[in-house]
């Protein structure tokens, strides 16, 4: 009637230029994740990268707007570390993400709410 109840569906442009970025800063994301010891939450990481690499947009869709990425506690935005240099490289590298994956399309109130 209103649009109340249509389900939203989002167009992710998955250009080269695009997934070359996706490529460089969610596996760089995934390095730190693994080498602090947060092995679920590179895990998760590299699950979002295969989506990008299959140009999956149901499936980038799904795993980016998740309680694993952008929820409460244990959740990848919300992995705190101990070094001051690698949680802030790290902080600099999930906003740059969460921009692109805005700029590429999936302009969700979830996703813009964990920009900082």
């Amino acid at each position: 009637m209103f649009g109340i109840f249509k389900k939203r569906t989002y167009q992710i442009d998955f250009s080269e230029d695009n997934k070359e970025q996706f490529t460089t800063l969610l596996t760089e994301i995934h390095e730190i994740l693994r080498d602090s010891a947060y092995s679920a939450q590179a895990n998760w990481m590299m699950q979002i990268l295969s989506t990008v690499d299959k140009e999956d947009q149901e499936g980038f869709k799904s795993k980016v707007i998740s309680a694993e990425l952008l929820g409460g506690a244990g959740s990848v935005v919300d992995v705190y570390l101990d070094d001051e240099e690698s949680r802030n490289r790290l902080g600099y590298l999930m906003n740059t993400f969460l921009r692109l994956v805005i700029k590429s399309g999936l302009n969700h109130r979830a996703v813009k709410s964990r920009i900082y």
